[in-house]
Parts: C-alpha cells; sequence; structure tokens
C-alpha cells in the first residue's frame, strides 16, 4: 500500500514501536497523538481518539489506521465505534488482546469463544464485536491479539516483573507459576502490523500474535532476573501470595495517589495477575505464521533487549 497510515496512540509504549517498526517497513506512517509526541522523526497529527471531530480531521488523507490507543474499557468501546465511523472503507487494523479469551485453558485459536473475565478483557472483547459489526457492513478490519507484550518501554511485562524481582517479591513460584506465559516482544507485533497492513488476504481475520513455544512464568521470572541481575532467585510460598493478594487493592489505591503526588510505592500483585501465573493456555499462532508470515525476534534476543532497556533506564526498586 502506498496511502499514509495512521497510528493511533503513537506516544504510548506500543504505539510507538509499531509506529517505528512501519516507517522501517516501508510504510509511510502519521503519528496520531493526544499529548506526548513519538520518538520517532515521522509526522503527526493531534487527535483525541475519543472525539469525533478530532479523529475525522485526523483521518484526513490517510489511507489506513492502526489502532494501539490504551484506555479504559467504556472508553475503547467508544474509542472503536468512533473509529468505525470515521474509518469508513479504509483498513483498521485493531490491537486486541489475549484477554479476551478470558479463563481459557489449552491451546486457543482465534475461532475460540471470547468469555473475557474482568473489565479489561470485556472492554477488548466488546471493542471487537463494535469493529466486526462494521466489518459485517464492508468496513475493513484485521484484529491482532497479542499476549503479553514485553520489551524496552513495556512497564507491565518488563519494569514491573524486574522491579518485583529485585525486591524479593518475585521469583520460583513453584505451581503457582507453572502456567504458560505468552510473551509477545513489542517488534513482533509492529512485524505483525506491517504484514496486516499490507496483505489483502488478512481483511476480516483476528490473528493471535505471541511466541511460537511459550515457556512457564517460572522460567520467564528466572531468566530475566538473570538478565537483570536479581539473583539468586527467592522461593516465593504459598502464604506470601496470599499476602500479596490481600495487599493488592490497598497498594492499587496507594499506587494511583502516589502518580498524583510523584511519590513511587510498591508495585502491587492483584489475584488476577497471580492466576494468570498458573492458567495454562496456549495462544495458537499457526494462522498467524501461515498468513502474515512476518518474522519473528528469537526469545533470548528480546529478552536481552528487555532487559538491557530496563537497566539503562536505571527503574527504581520497589
Amino acid at each position: 500500500m502506498t496511502d499514509s497510515v495512521l497510528v493511533l496512540g503513537a506516544g504510548g509504549f506500543i504505539g510507538n514501536h509499531v509506529l517505528t517498526g512501519l516507517a522501517r517497513a516501508g510504510l509511510p506512517v502519521i503519528a496520531g497523538i493526544r499529548r506526548r509526541a513519538p520518538a520517532a522523526p515521522v509526522p503527526s497529527r493531534q487527535v483525541d481518539a475519543g472525539d469525533a471531530g478530532s479523529l475525522a480531521a485526523a483521518m484526513e488523507g490517510v489511507g489506513a489506521v492502526v489502532n494501539c490507543v490504551a484506555s479504559g474499557p467504556g472508553a475503547m468501546v467508544e474509542g472503536a465505534r468512533l473509529l468505525a465511523a470515521a474509518a469508513g472503507p479504509r483498513r483498521i487494523v485493531h490491537l486486541s488482546s489475549m484477554a479476551v479469551y478470558g479463563a481459557a485453558t489449552g491451546l486457543v485459536d482465534e475461532d475460540a469463544p471470547l468469555r473475557p473475565e474482568g473489565a479489561y478483557g470485556e472492554g477488548k472483547a466488546a471493542a471487537e464485536a463494535v469493529l466486526r459489526a462494521h466489518a459485517a457492513q464492508g468496513g475493513e478490519v484485521v484484529m491482532l491479539r497479542p499476549g503479553c507484550v514485553h520489551g524496552p518501554g513495556s512497564e507491565s511485562w518488563t519494569a514491573r516483573p524486574a522491579r518485583l524481582l529485585r525486591a524479593g517479591r518475585l521469583g520460583d513460584l513453584g505451581a503457582a507459576g507453572d502456567g504458560a506465559c505468552n510473551l509477545t516482544a513489542v517488534a513482533d507485533l509492529a512485524a505483525a502490523t506491517a504484514a496486516a497492513l499490507r496483505l489483502p488476504e488478512a481483511r476480516g481475520q483476528a490473528y493471535n500474535i505471541s511466541d511460537p513455544g511459550p515457556m512457564d512464568w517460572n522460567a520467564y521470572f528466572r531468566g530475566l532476573a538473570r538478565a537483570i541481575g536479581a539473583i539468586p532467585l527467592h522461593r516465593i510460598g504459598g502464604r506470601r501470595l496470599r499476602a500479596e493478594a490481600l495487599a493488592a487493592y490497598p497498594l492499587k489505591v496507594l499506587e494511583a495517589l502516589g502518580r498524583k503526588a510523584r511519590l513511587r510505592v510498591p508495585d502491587p500483585l492483584p489475584p488476577s495477575l497471580l492466576r494468570l501465573f498458573r492458567q495454562d493456555i496456549v495462544l495458537d499462532h499457526r494462522r498467524a505464521d501461515a498468513e502474515l508470515g512476518f518474522k519473528r525476534t528469537p526469545p533470548a534476543i528480546a529478552l536481552a533487549e528487555a532487559a538491557a532497556w530496563f537497566l539503562k533506564a536505571g527503574k527504581a526498586v520497589s
């Protein structure tokens, strides 16, 4: 494709990596930003993805759009509705999440029923439903469902686990960490997005984007701990994990207050995250391999790059 691609949410972690990856792949890109400018030296447009007029103006002269906007559940759904209206016949590549599968176990492909649990997963599933309705009316939509997106700049799956490992609050969880760790290197997500934009046959499809051979969470924590020097690894027992679950809500409240006051508080380990560490779900990657065919980052390299970013950024210990 030769028309410009608008990347919504280009100022965020995933959006900025997608923007940079598309530019490197030779696609003409425009950064759709609300406040923070992207690091990539590309044209940008101020856009509020929750405002119909702003979104329509940003779409002028654009041939396709990638939705990387990070927002709350309600805003996800409204944003999808506004995006569908503004995009019209243009291709939309929508970044969803494995959270739409909820508590599913075993090998899960893209045709599995969506049974999300929790507000985040429900919001992602509802946004997908809006865009599927748009596709049924003639719109072009491709859904990408990544796993746990890690890499340079990842707060959720690189920085936070690294801080918890350094603090001795994560480590070898025993049976509580035996669930499948469906990591997605952020560079791979960007490469999959480029393919989803270029390939006509991707229209109307959903794709799981995840490492083909997921390790368990214990193995991931060991690898990350070694890479950042947080060794020896602590053994975290059930009693400690139950205490972490009880402390999660007050820590979450303190975290929000701390952001406003620019104070760092200990990272919460919510029950939803502890359930994920046990969940035996493996994202089936075969459709993405067969149809998108993007080049993957070797897992060891992806982990090393993420750890190097964390160490260089000087993340504080919780």
